[in-house]
């Protein structure tokens, strides 16, 4: 017996009878998910990734179930057994996932082992009729994937492209460690700046937290010489597992697919006492003891300083309090990082505030061209405009609004809209 296996197996289907179980237990609503939208996430706080992780247990123990249907020895048939029952649960929560690249990965790893273990070329050589039917199927299926949340996947591509062509612009060395997002979000605004693009693209553009393909997150960072060291590595590393009939080759066939797609690296995080300090820190922002807020976020800000979240949270209370050359430089460093525009917007109204209108005026348009999809940057211009009694500007910026399609239930983009009108309006009156 192979005991390290052994072993390994046995914390695969911990693993897996853990999340499946607890996956299960959100779905009839006895746990409660670890994001407010979705009602399955496992112990990770998105669905995707918590697919991605379903598969790639089923993946592993699902081969050892077929590699190993004829043990004898009773410890190996219990693990057998066992197995069968991880299976069977990872089987149920997988589609309820609703990850279509955690299914398009357990698939591609099941075509795998099919011609690797289970003389599938021979099948197909030999039942041509019936392969045909089965192709034709497959091909339906991923159809129907794409189909079935099409703006998600358009986003997808969209957000591939801004990072390839961010990759062409510094091919050989990268923009640096943790520059994707902000890499991604100039990308996007001069994308949307150079031109009119297409509604369906303005309309699927947004500020993606993630890269959603870690080979090309690599590409920004580093350049195409190290995501092509990487892709060398994971093919070379699968095609070695695969060699020893390793039913962890099919989960690391699971994981390479599933991260040209999804983000399994980046969604990797680590409490600490830093943590702690800054929610301290939210909690007195939401009682408007800015002072006080400020003070604990300069106590972990070399800790944290990697994080948007806390850059932006940062800036924002010293905007709050009138530290606008203060919050503008904490705000920069957050932009370096993020793709998010709000970083743009605090600035351009630090801007606006410390007399520099030309400089708000920019940050205004970087923020509207970073997610042409959004007003809230061009509300934000329209009522400097006014402010400095440029009302051509203004009605101009109105029109500006007035062309961007906005969702009929979504309330806040239509009361910003009313807002700007209103804004107009008075000063028209008057």
């Amino acid at each position: 017996m192979n005991y390290i296996r052994f072993i390994l197996i046995l914390c695969a289907n911990g693993v897996a009878l853990y999340e499946a179980i607890l996956g299960l237990l959100q779905v009839f609503g006895l746990e409660v998910s670890r994001h407010t939208r979705f009602v399955i996430t496992g112990s990770f706080y998105n669905p995707g990734i918590y697919g991605g992780c379903i598969a790639m247990l089923l993946a592993v123990l699902a081969s050892y179930v077929v590699q190993n249907r004829t043990v004898v020895l009773w410890q190996e048939k219990a693990l057998w057994w066992l197995s069968c029952a991880s299976c069977a649960l990872c089987f149920i929560v997988l589609p309820a996932s609703l990850s279509r690249a955690a299914w398009l990965g357990y698939g591609v790893a099941v075509l795998i082992f099919g011609f690797l273990e289970c003389g599938l070329r021979q099948r197909i050589r030999t039942h041509r009729t019936i392969s045909t039917i089965l192709s034709t199927i497959a091909v339906l299926l991923l159809i129907g994937m794409f189909f079935l949340k099409k703006d998600s996947a358009i986003g997808r591509l969209h957000i591939w492209h801004m990072e390839i062509i961010s990759i062409a612009a510094k091919p050989w060395k990268g923009y640096g460690k943790g520059r994707v997002l902000g890499v991604y979000g100039d990308t996007q605004a001069a994308y949307f700046a150079a031109e009119e693009r297409s509604e369906n693209i303005v309309r699927v553009a947004g500020s993606p937290e993630f890269a959603f393909n870690e080979y090309l997150k690599v590409g920004v960072e580093y350049g195409v010489p190290a995501m092509v060291a990487m892709m060398v590595l994971v093919i070379c590393l699968i095609a070695l597992l695969l060699r020893q009939r390793s039913p962890f080759g099919y989960g690391a066939v699971v994981l390479a697919v599933f991260a040209f797609f999804s983000y399994p690296f980046s969604s990797i995080k680590f409490s600490s006492e830093a943590d702690r300090v800054w929610e301290a820190a939210n909690v007195y922002d939401s009682m408007d003891m800015h002072e006080e807020a400020i003070e604990s976020y300069v106590l972990v800000y070399e800790e944290l300083k990697g994080n948007y979240r806390f850059l932006y949270d940062y800036g924002y209370a010293l905007h709050k309090i009138g530290r606008h050359e203060a919050s503008n430089a904490i705000l920069a460093e957050g932009s370096r990082i993020s793709s998010d525009p709000m970083f743009y917007n605090i600035m351009g109204k630090n801007f606006e505030a410390m007399g520099l209108p030309c400089k708000a005026e920019e940050c205004y348009r970087h923020a509207h061209f970073m997610v042409p999809g959004r007003i809230y940057p061009l509300v934000l211009l329209e009522e400097m405009y006014i402010g400095l009694g440029m009302l051509d500007k203004a009605e101009e910026t109105m029109t500006e609004i007035n062309k961007i399609h906005i969702n009929e239930r979504n309330r806040n983009m239509q009361d910003l809209k009313r807002r700007a009108e209103r804004n107009l309006e008075k000063v028209i009156i008057q």
